[in-house]
């Protein structure tokens, strides 16, 4: 036994030595460039050489500028502001030890009490956002949700500057909102093109996360035309990977052109880096009449809809084939409801021209005057129907804005 392991142990020495030679030897190809496919430094100075190297593909990311990003971060940093406010609540105090009573069980128990008894107290809750400085006159963009209820408002500058600001106008439509603040020498950040945003584009996103003031994220746009029930399901969003959190909404995403292409405003809170800006192109045309009349006035027909497939239609005693949009829902006393809309209504046209899904309606009431004649061509019971009326304005919105995703608003 001794000499077997003699034998073959000396073969093994043998063997390590052998590997130890053929690792150390000057001539090795490193496991790198074997992972590579392509043959590497044969010398440790090239080694070294190789590791100092700028990584492939650098210049084609960011045209030959490998400080385009901070470039951009620095262009913009003097337009993006943050926005703390403060609002007054009622809320009910109660002695110590003692569990919360309603009004009603409160003079049941104790025989006086109530909505003005002294158990009722105020309380002052602050919050804070972003915006981003669209006009010189000191005109700033923001969420509807970071100003609403807000009893004071007031702007920080990058430059640590301090004023109190007005609610111009608000939107909860689209969740936007616009302040005035009066400053000298103010500077804007631009709008760009939120039409011709490409999924995979780099953006950053630039805002007061978490009250960290001017905090700038990289990111990609996600997808361009995102519908997020949760949210709204009148708009499409862009969507982005960009890092946004609580104090980002109403901060600026930008493009490497430091060019405002949405305001962010949404994330979800079920996974990381789902965030939601609201294109740039619908806070251009809601910015201007904010700023001109101080509201925005948008048409409605008063239905909800929903896209028709093989199976619905069959669960309605429809050919598969049938076309359309089937209305899931009227609202009482709005224009579709006066004109004879009911639910199950299928829309095959609309002004003469087909529709193809809800988006087709939609954009089309949106391009329209309040009180603009709309003809609808619908099929009802296996007959076509003709059926009128007139668009109306948007009622008002409950304050608040759009809901929110599984996740608390970004303050």
């Amino acid at each position: 036994m001794f000499s077997f392991l003699t034998r073959h142990g000396i073969a093994l020495v043998a063997l390590l030595v052998a590997i130890g030679a053929w690792a150390v030897s000057p001539t090795t190809t490193p496991v790198s460039a074997l992972l590579n496919g392509t043959p590497g430094p044969s010398n440790p100075a090239q080694v070294q050489l190789a590791a100092n190297a700028p990584r492939p593909g650098l210049a084609q990311l960011f045209g030959n500028n490998p400080t385009i990003i901070a470039d951009v971060a620095e262009k913009v940093a003097n337009g993006v502001v943050n926005i703390d406010v403060s609002r007054t609540e009622r809320v009910q105090s109660y002695l110590p030890g003692m569990s919360p009573f309603s009004d009603e069980m409160f003079k049941r128990f104790f025989g006086f009490g109530g909505p003005n008894s002294p158990g009722q107290g105020e309380r002052v809750v602050t919050g804070n956002g972003s915006g981003a400085i669209i006009d010189a006159a000191g005109y700033i963009m923001t969420n509807n949700h970071v100003v609403h209820g807000a009893d004071e408002v007031q702007v920080t500058l990058n430059d640590g500057r301090k004023y109190p600001a007005k609610v111009i106008g608000t939107d909860p439509y689209t969740d936007l909102a616009v302040v005035k603040i009066d400053a000298p020498n103010l500077q804007t950040v631009p709008f760009g093109d939120s039409d011709v945003l490409r999924p995979g584009e780099f953006v950053l996103a630039i805002g007061s996360p978490l009250g960290f003031d001017h905090t700038v994220t990289l990111g990609i746009v996600s997808a361009s035309s995102r519908r997020v029930p949760d949210i709204n399901m009148n708009m499409e969003f862009i969507q982005t990977d960009a890092a946004i959190n609580p104090g980002n909404s109403g901060g600026p995403l930008v493009n490497l052109n430091g060019q405002i292409v949405g305001i962010n405003t949404a994330i979800s809170g079920r996974a990381q880096n789902i965030g939601f800006a609201i294109p740039a192109n619908v806070v251009k045309t809601v910015s201007e009449s904010l700023i001109e009349k101080g509201t925005i006035q948008r048409p409605y027909i008063g239905i909800a809809m929903t896209p028709l497939n093989p199976e619905l239609a069959k669960s309605m005693g429809l050919n598969e084939r049938t076309e359309g949009i089937v209305v899931a829902q009227v609202i009482p006393d709005s224009p579709a409801d006066r004109a004879g809309f009911v639910l199950g209504d299928v829309i095959q046209r609309m002004n003469g021209d087909k529709v193809n899904n809800a988006k087709d309606v939609q954009k089309q009431i949106q391009s329209m005057v309040i009180g603009a004649e709309v003809n609808f061509q619908i099929l009802r019971d296996n007959r076509l129907l003709a059926l009128s009326l007139k668009s109306e304005e948007l009622p008002k919105q409950p304050a608040g804005g759009p809901r929110s995703l599984p996740h608390p608003r970004h303050r």
